[in-house]
């Protein structure tokens, strides 16, 4: 049958399902990574792709990458406000918004070891625990990825121990947030909050001697051409999670919203497998570039009995719950 044969009544019967069809939603997606080879940029990449075609167009995402649209915080403000749907972050960068996310500035807690850490983060209590919180700040949780562990950076002062940075009075460069500045402070330095962004230029004019952060986010921002030892701490995991504006999230009909759950679930399984391939090439390329020092564990004692006092201090400002749920599950895991 011609569609000009239909009756009115039959028009307004098709119009529903023809308006249903051709809904469009789109999804900013934005964070401050700007390597293309970084395991965190090559899953947003196939996020981009994969909601797309599993939409079938419905959902059009737009990936800004490199700080386009700001650094951490502008990027979460806007994401509460609606004008960014997803933001990858860092645990870090997102504290000042969820304040939960200090459970993970206590150095030395998590383990190193892939699959444990995986579970804990993605699959116990304490993911739910922070699902929970975030959706009462209208943050959807879109799983956590691994970043890797962050180790320290500096360009004149080969560290061995806190004494080294003490002693030279070490400008480090941390995240915005309180407890990034209390960790350095312990251990001796003199910590500078520095947008991410802004960081390179930071270290290339010397308004900081040195900064932290995983092996991926030093080679892809190319922190080696301005720094010249690597110090293996492993003091903080650098944990990114994917934070979808809830109230976007929720209006999404039911075939979508499973479409992105879908895409993300799958997503988790790419980036952590990845993170895992590419550590030793990363640390290679590093190694290329900057002198590394492995501390021996008497070392590594020096730089964990100096933070000690970090988990009192996040316990104070969150309270015991969160870092117990959390410490429930890495027990779960040892």
């Amino acid at each position: 049958m011609k569609l000009k044969s239909l009756s009115a009544a039959a028009l307004l019967a098709l119009c529903p399902a023809l308006s249903a069809t051709a809904q469009e939603y789109t999804m900013i997606l934005a964070h401050t990574l700007n390597d293309t080879t970084h395991p965190l940029y090559q899953t947003f990449e196939k996020i981009e792709a994969d909601i797309e075609a599993a939409s079938d167009g419905r959902i059009d995402v737009q990936h800004q990458p490199g700080g386009a649209l700001g650094g951490d915080r502008e990027l979460l403000e806007s994401m509460l406000l609606g004008d960014i749907q997803f933001v990858p972050t860092s645990t870090s960068g997102a504290v000042q918004f969820v304040p939960e996310f200090a459970a993970f500035e206590i150095p030395y807690l998590f383990p190193t070891e892939t699959t444990q850490l995986r579970s804990i983060l993605n699959d116990s209590e304490f993911t739910t625990a922070i699902e929970e919180a975030l959706a009462a700040r209208g943050m959807h949780f879109g799983r956590f990825h691994n970043g890797g562990f962050r180790q320290l950076t500096t360009s004149s002062v080969p560290v061995r121990s806190p004494s080294d940075i003490r002693d030279n009075n070490l400008r480090i460069r941390v995240p915005e947030n309180r407890f990034s500045v209390a960790t350095w402070e312990a251990i001796g330095a003199a910590p500078t909050p520095i947008a991410f962004p802004e960081l390179y230029g930071a270290l290339q004019q010397g308004v900081v001697e040195g900064q932290e952060n995983p092996f991926g986010h030093i080679i892809s921002q190319r922190f080696y051409e301005v720094q010249n030892y690597l110090t293996t701490t492993n003091h903080i995991l650098l944990a990114n999670v994917n934070l979808i504006n809830k109230e976007w999230y929720d209006s999404l009909p039911d075939d979508l919203q499973a479409v992105v759950d879908q895409v993300l679930a799958d997503a988790e399984i790419f980036q952590w497998e990845l993170q895992d391939e590419m550590l030793n090439e990363q640390r290679s390329a590093i190694l290329a570039n900057m002198e590394i020092i492995d501390l021996s564990e008497e070392e590594l004692m020096q730089f964990r009995d100096a933070t000690a006092p970090l988990q009192d201090m996040v316990r104070e400002q969150i309270g015991d719950e969160m870092v117990d749920t959390l410490i429930r599950a890495i027990d779960t895991q040892q």
